[in-house]
């Protein structure tokens, strides 16, 4: 991908898409500066790397109802995160199947709300990083309806060494239908087939929005590429869901 306008983000924290309220997303991830200058390195410093952190924010609209139907509220699901557990947070650049994405673990730190008279309300939300980041991909987007059992696009991300880490995200973000239910599955494998899959992560099944993160140590090897299996169930069901995988930093 060559310099683009950013124009068309995919924002998913927990079980909550932020994409549709927000104009405004950031990441950082830092590793903090070890000072090792000895009276051998020549009078310039020398540093190693310590502790790796990640921090996030979202900025936008705020919103009282549900964004859509079978959805949380939204206002009510950023309150109840509020210093509570971890989530897993996805953010892409681009909404499109395949586009690259961070996966992190995160605890809501903080919400703004509301200002100034006649204008749109705003919300903006810091989010700590919890745990590791990986880089990856969207292996099922978020702006497509399923309405029946069936599986994603694989995507190749590469073998993982030992010292990185798989991690997986899963974001089931609204449900409606008659007794509706759907099982996500994460899945690895060396070939194009997937004719001997092993289950990386899963969540189900579920009949309202959820979420789960799963890292997996390595090292992971041959299987390279990942891809996502849905089972639906219910009368006249319909759901929204996400998934996405990375690999942590060497």
């Amino acid at each position: 991908m060559a310099v683009f306008a950013f124009t068309d983000a995919e924002i998913l924290a927990g079980p909550l898409r932020l994409t549709g309220r927000s104009n405004e997303v950031d990441l950082t991830i830092e590793s903090n500066a070890l000072d090792i200058t000895t009276f051998d390195d020549d009078g310039w410093t020398t540093l190693l790397g310590g502790i790796r952190s990640a921090s996030a924010s979202s900025a936008g609209f705020i919103d009282f109802d549900v964004i859509e139907s079978g959805a949380l509220t939204f206002d009510s699901e950023l309150f109840t995160e509020l210093g509570s557990t971890q989530y897993p947070l996805t953010i892409c650049p681009t909404k499109t199947d395949g586009s690259t994405a961070y996966v992190m673990g995160y605890k809501r730190a903080s919400l703004s709300m509301l200002g100034t008279v006649g204008d749109a309300g705003p919300y903006n939300s810091a989010m700590w990083g919890d745990g590791v980041v990986g880089r990856g991909a969207l292996i099922h987007p978020a702006n497509v309806l399923r309405t029946s059992t069936g599986t994603g696009t694989a995507v190749v991300l590469g073998t993982v060494a030992t010292g990185r880490s798989v991690v997986a995200a899963i974001h089931i973000l609204a449900v409606t239908g008659t007794s509706p239910e759907i099982t996500v599955v994460i899945q690895r494998d060396d070939g194009a087939g997937f004719a001997s899959p092993t289950t990386v992560a899963s969540l189900g099944p579920v009949s309202a929005p959820d979420s789960s993160l799963t890292v997996v140590a390595g090292p992971i090897t041959p299987d390279d590429r990942y891809r996502v299996s849905y089972t639906i169930s219910g009368t006249n069901p319909s759901v929204r869901f996400a998934a996405a995988v990375g690999i942590t930093p060497a």
